[in-house]
């Protein structure tokens, strides 16, 4: 008994000290997606890295979320937007200067509606997990 005891011990110990590990880690995605008019996601490898573009998104629509399949929140300008459930397609413009600001998108006709929330922010779009966890998408901001 006492041998269980020390064991289970150690391993909350372990766990304190380490952390739950990978296995419970919880991994958010941004992955480039399709531009609801009708647009087609940029060509494999045009820009994701290390595509010709450095890895930047110029159409801004993407899929977040984790996998796990855990709702994620998107930072931007140190403001945090969100929950978002896993699978949603934002907008994201990124405007240096700009307030950090969120508008619903998107019609009940045609595909717009595809689009859950348009996100415009100062720097990059940063996706966060619910334990932390985070990934950019890299954005450009529009031309001057």
């Amino acid at each position: 008994m006492r041998r269980i005891v020390a064991t289970a011990v150690l391993a909350v110990a372990a766990m304190a000290i380490f952390g739950p590990g990978t296995a419970s880690a919880h991994v958010p995605f941004c992955v480039e997606s399709v531009n609801p008019h009708g647009q087609t996601t940029p060509p494999a490898g045009s820009t994701t890295l290390p595509g010709p573009n450095g890895g930047q998104n110029e159409d801004a629509f993407y899929l977040i979320g984790s996998d796990l399949g855990t709702d994620v929140t998107v930072v931007t300008g140190g403001v945090t937007f969100g929950p978002f459930p896993s699978g949603s397609v934002i907008k994201y413009t990124q405007a240096p200067g700009a307030t950090p600001s969120i508008k619903t998108i998107g019609s009940s006709t045609g595909q717009a509606g595809a689009v859950n929330v348009h996100i415009t922010g100062p720097d990059e779009l940063v996706v966060v997990s619910t334990d932390g966890n985070t990934t950019t998408c890299l954005v450009p901001p529009p031309p001057k």
